[in-house]
Formats: C-alpha cells, structure tokens, sequence
C-alpha cells in the first residue's frame, strides 16, 4: 500500500537550532554536507529541507517521531540531483521493507517536502 507525507518547514526556525539539537536531529553524513556549504542562506536551506522530508515520512508512516530517530533517517542526492531517504539503525529495524520517494523545495521563508513510502511486505 501506498502512502503520502508531506510537511512544510519554516527556515527560520532552523537557523535557530543549537548544535545538540542538529546532531539530533540529522545524520552525520547531513551535518557534514551542511558544514561545506559555505553560504549560510544555502546551508539553513538545505538543512530545513532534509527535516520536512523526514517530518514527511513520518507523516506517511503515521507515527510521527515516536517510532523514527530523525538522525537515523538520511536523506542524500543522486549524481543527478535527486533526493533519496535512506534509513538505518533501529529506524531500519522497525521499517525494513520500505520503498520511499522524495521531492524537496524551497523557497524562502519555508521549505516542503513529499514523500511516498510504499512497503514491500504490504503491511503499511
């Protein structure tokens, strides 16, 4: 069964964030593609663009973050430019047979994100 997520983030607020909470809330593979922007604009961008993604799957999956680490979730490019999520962990644990999509955007002051998660067991 197919699932849909979406969720819409004020980049403001992440320009905020301290750094106990940014190693909380992303991965580090995310944090270290942050810290080579060197454009603040740009970096804050794509920081709340990852969190909408990872706001959206959790929105698909209907459990919010109690069941998701959102360290545990990366969402990485391909050579192309596309965005992929990725799990691991205990997230992987609990979500083994998920098949995501995504789409990310911004444009100041807000960043959004879609995701579609279909599982491979059917049982989402």
């Amino acid at each position: 069964m197919n699932k849909i997520g979406v969720d819409i983030v004020n980049i403001e607020r992440i320009s905020k964030l301290n750094d106990y909470a940014i190693k909380r809330l992303f991965n580090k593979v995310e944090v270290d593609k942050a810290n080579s922007i060197t454009n603040e604009k740009s970096r804050v961008e794509f920081l709340a663009g990852r969190f909408a993604a990872k706001e959206a799957l959790a929105k698909a999956l209907g459990v919010g973050f109690t069941k998701l680490i959102p360290s545990e979730i990366v969402i990485t490019n391909l050579d192309s430019g596309q965005p992929e999520i990725k799990i691991e962990g205990k997230t992987l644990e609990a979500y083994p047979n998920l098949e995501m999509q995504v789409s990310i955007s911004h444009d100041y002051p807000c960043a959004v994100a879609v995701v579609l998660v279909e599982d491979l067991n059917g049982k989402s």
